[in-house]
């Protein structure tokens, strides 16, 4: 307890010397005032706001959420043993969407382990963009 109290005295002392450093006028320096004026004319200026920078075609739709409310396996295939579980969460998938013979749909979605396949579980959501 006695060396995180010395260290928080030791950081407000840093911080109250730099700002009091910070606010000391330095000697010798002196705010330049300008001597003329002159004005610019003849100049062509482009409006950069007329040109947008990011473009209907640069814009790709999201693709879809799945929000799981209980606790739901992930599989490297859609045929392979499930290699996790992942809890209640919000997952982003990739978009790839498949469905098989039993009509079960499953979603790739990315993990800390890679791109996986999900079985959506019925207390599942999927939001779609």
């Amino acid at each position: 307890m006695k060396k995180i109290t010395s260290f928080v005295v030791a950081l407000g002392l840093m911080g109250s010397i730099a700002a009091s450093a910070s606010a000391a006028e330095v000697p010798g320096t002196a705010t330049p005032t300008p001597t003329s004026t002159s004005t610019v004319t003849g100049s062509t200026y482009t409006d950069i706001l007329a040109t947008p920078i990011i473009t209907q075609a640069d814009i790709k739709p999201a693709t879809p959420q799945i929000i799981l409310t209980r606790s739901t396996p992930f599989y490297f295939s859609t045929t392979g043993f499930p290699i996790a579980l992942l809890g209640a969460q919000v997952l982003d998938t990739t978009g790839a969407v498949m469905t098989d013979q039993f009509g079960n749909e499953w979603r790739e979605i990315y993990t800390w382990l890679g791109k996986a396949w999900l079985k959506v579980p019925a207390s599942a959501y999927v939001i779609n963009p």
